[in-house]
């Protein structure tokens, strides 16, 4: 009886997606600011493909952020009086730079 339910159950067919099509997905969804689902009725992919790509790139990116931004070692201490406050403003869309500022405080 078990057989004939694996038969009569619709299999889902996997749907491979090509590296350049997720790129183009990324860029559309970040750069281009479409939605998941316009993004992916144009390049001809499954939503929830594409919403799982999406997820993973996010996570992907979260994880080399938190990487990046870990302080490795002890605490490090500096007197206020020489140090010269600094302002940095970045601009990232899906981890490429887009712009930066620098600002001295007096």
């Amino acid at each position: 009886m078990s057989q004939n339910t694996i038969k009569n159950e619709q299999v889902r067919q996997y749907q491979k997606v090509h590296q350049n099509q997720k790129e183009q997905l990324k860029d559309l969804v970040f750069k281009e600011s479409y939605s998941i689902k316009q993004a992916s009725q144009l390049l001809n992919i499954k939503y929830a493909t594409a919403k799982s790509i999406m997820s993973k790139i996010r996570k992907s990116k979260i994880k080399k952020f938190l990487f990046l931004n870990k302080k490795l070692g002890q605490c490090q201490f500096k007197k206020v009086e020489l140090s010269k406050p600094q302002l940095e403003i970045k601009s990232l869309v899906s981890g490429s730079l887009i712009s930066s500022c620098n600002y001295y405080l007096q």
